[in-house]
C-alpha cells in the first residue's frame, strides 16, 4: 500500500480481497489478507473480520465451502441448475415471474432489465419485463402488490409450453443475471421422477442441516439456499425442484419471506396476528392424530425434578391418552403448587443435529382450571422416546421450572389409576426453629418468609408452631 494513501476500512479492504479471488481461500489467509490492507490494533481483529462477514459479505459477495474455506458468490454459483414449474397463469399469459423463480440467484438489487436469458443453443431470449398487480388480503385489508415478470408468450409458444410444463434454469453468470432456459415437458419430468425426488431430499437435508447446526433457530434465505445449491451443484445430477417449493413441502423446515426455521416454532406476535386476522390458530392439539387403543393405554414413566435443584424429584405415571392438562393436575400436586393459581405451561426439548444444544418447542399454556392452548394434547401425540425431555414451568411470574424426563413406556398395572406419583427422593428434613430453641426437635413443614425477611434467617415451622404462630404473616410449604 502506497505510504501516502489513507488507509482502507476494514469493510473496503475485504471488498478488495474479495474481488481478486479467483479461487475458494481458507479462512486464516482472508484475515491476513484483510489485515495486511487494514491494519488493526484490536486486541481481536479476526472478531470484527467475522461480523463483518456475517451482516455484510455473506449471501451478497461471499460463502462458506466449508467451516474453514470461503468461496466468492460469483465462483459458487455458476453451473447452478433448478426447475421453475410453470402456473396456469404462467402459462396462459406467457409470463415468468422473476421473484421467487430467480430470488437468490443473482444480487438482489439486480433490475430485472438487465437480466440476460438464453437458449441452449446461445440464442438471446428478450426479457421485456412488465409489471403484474395481484390483490392480496391482509389483516389490514385488501391491498394491492405488484410483482415483474419476463413476458416470454412468444417463446412458450415456440415450444408448444403447457400447463404441467416447467422450465430448466442454468445459473450462468451470477454478477449480470445470466441464465440459460430449457422447457420441460411433463412426460419428461415424470420420466426422471425419481431422480428428481432423491435431488430434493438432498437439498431439503442440507438446508435442515444448516437449520441445525447454526447458532439460533433461524438461517437467513440468503446464505443457506445459495449454500445448498453449490454442494448440490457437485453431484451432476437431473436438476431439483426450486427451493421454495422443497421447504413447503418439507414438515421440517417453513420459509418465513426472509429466512428458514422450524416449522413447530411460533412467537406470541404471530399468535397475536392469527388472532387479528379472524384465521384458525394452528396450536399443537389441533394437529395431533387420533390415537389407537394401545397408543391411549400405554404407561408413560417420567421423572420430574425442579430445574435447579435436581435433588428435588418425583416419578410420575401418566397415560398416553390422558392430557397435559392432566399432568399439571399431578404435578401441582407433586410439587405442591397451588391448584387454584397461576398458569403453567409445557415445551418439548428437540435436541439440535447431534449437538448438546436444544431448542424449545412451546406445547401452550394451561390455566389452573384445566383449560387452555395445551390442555387437549394427549401425551402419547407428542411422540416421545425414553430419554427425551420436557419442560415444565408453574407460574409465569415466578418462573419455577421442571425438568421432565422419560425414563419408560410400559404396559399399565391391573387396577392402577393414572397420574400417580410412584417414587420420589429421599426427603432431607429440616428442623422446626422455634422447638430446636426449646431443646426439642421436630420437622418443619413451613418457612414464614415475613419473620425470615425481619430477622435475615429462615424461619422455620412445625405444625404445632405454626398455629400459634401470627396468622398475617406469609407462611409456604416446605417442599421434600
Amino acid at each position: 500500500m502506497d505510504e501516502c494513501s489513507e488507509p482502507l476500512t476494514r469493510s473496503q479492504a475485504m471488498k478488495q480481497v474479495i474481488a481478486q479471488m479467483t479461487d475458494p481461500m481458507g479462512l486464516e489467509e482472508f484475515y491476513s489478507r484483510v489485515l495486511a490492507l487494514s491494519p488493526s490494533q484490536a486486541k481481536n481483529p479476526k472478531a470484527g473480520i467475522r461480523d463483518s462477514l456475517r451482516f455484510d459479505f455473506l449471501g451478497k459477495s461471499l460463502l462458506f465451502l466449508d467451516k474453514q474455506t470461503l468461496i466468492p458468490v460469483r465462483l459458487a454459483m455458476p453451473g447452478v441448475r433448478f426447475r421453475v414449474s410453470l402456473s396456469r397463469q404462467e402459462i396462459n399469459k406467457g409470463w415468468l415471474f422473476v421473484f421467487p423463480a430467480f430470488q437468490f440467484m443473482a444480487p438482489n438489487d439486480l433490475p430485472a432489465e438487465e437480466f440476460w436469458l438464453e437458449e441452449d443453443n446461445g440464442r438471446s431470449i428478450p426479457v421485456n419485463p412488465v409489471t403484474v398487480k395481484f390483490k392480496v388480503k391482509t389483516i389490514f385489508g385488501v391491498q394491492d402488490i405488484e410483482h415483474t415478470a419476463f413476458d416470454l408468450m412468444w417463446w412458450y409458444k415456440k415450444h408448444a409450453l403447457r400447463r404441467g410444463d416447467s422450465l430448466l434454469v442454468t445459473l450462468l453468470d451470477w454478477e449480470k443475471g445470466r441464465f440459460r432456459l430449457e422447457p420441460e415437458p411433463a412426460r419428461i419430468r415424470q420420466r426422471h421422477n425419481t431422480e428428481i425426488q432423491a435431488q430434493n431430499q438432498a437439498l431439503a437435508d442440507h438446508l435442515f442441516q444448516q437449520l441445525e447446526t447454526a447458532p439460533y433457530e433461524e438461517v437467513w434465505g440468503k446464505i443457506a439456499i445459495p449454500t445448498a445449491y453449490l454442494h448440490l451443484k457437485a453431484s451432476n445430477a437431473y436438476p431439483a425442484d426450486h427451493w421454495l417449493e422443497i421447504l413447503e413441502r418439507d414438515r421440517r423446515m417453513e420459509w418465513t419471506g426472509y429466512e428458514i426455521r422450524y416449522a413447530d416454532w411460533t412467537s406470541p406476535f404471530e399468535r397475536m396476528l392469527g388472532d387479528l386476522s379472524g384465521e384458525p390458530k394452528q396450536t399443537p392439539s389441533s394437529r395431533q392424530k387420533p390415537l389407537s387403543k394401545q397408543e391411549a393405554r400405554q404407561v408413560y414413566c417420567f421423572k420430574a425434578a425442579l430445574w435447579l435443584n435436581k435433588s428435588l424429584w418425583r416419578r410420575i405415571e401418566i397415560q398416553g391418552g390422558q392430557t397435559l392438562a392432566d399432568f399439571d393436575d399431578i404435578l401441582r400436586t407433586a410439587f405442591q403448587h397451588d391448584h387454584m393459581d397461576h398458569l403453567s405451561g409445557f415445551w418439548k426439548l428437540a435436541r439440535r443435529g447431534q449437538s448438546r444444544r436444544f431448542r424449545e418447542v412451546d406445547l401452550g399454556n394451561i390455566n389452573p382450571f384445566g383449560g387452555g392452548e395445551a390442555a387437549e394434547i394427549q401425551v402419547a401425540s407428542l411422540s416421545l422416546n425414553p430419554g427425551d425431555t420436557l419442560k415444565y414451568v408453574y407460574d409465569f411470574g415466578d418462573w419455577i421450572q421442571h425438568r421432565l424426563e422419560l425414563e419408560a413406556i410400559g404396559e399399565p398395572e391391573e387396577n392402577a389409576s393414572y397420574p400417580r406419583i410412584t417414587g420420589q427422593n429421599k426427603p432431607r428434613y429440616q428442623d422446626c426453629q422455634v422447638c430446636k430453641n426449646e431443646g426439642r426437635k421436630t420437622i418443619a413443614t413451613c418457612v414464614c418468609y415475613t419473620c425470615s425477611g425481619e430477622e435475615q434467617i429462615d424461619l422455620l415451622l412445625c405444625e404445632t408452631c405454626i398455629e400459634a404462630h401470627d396468622e398475617d404473616h406469609y407462611l409456604e410449604q416446605i417442599l421434600y
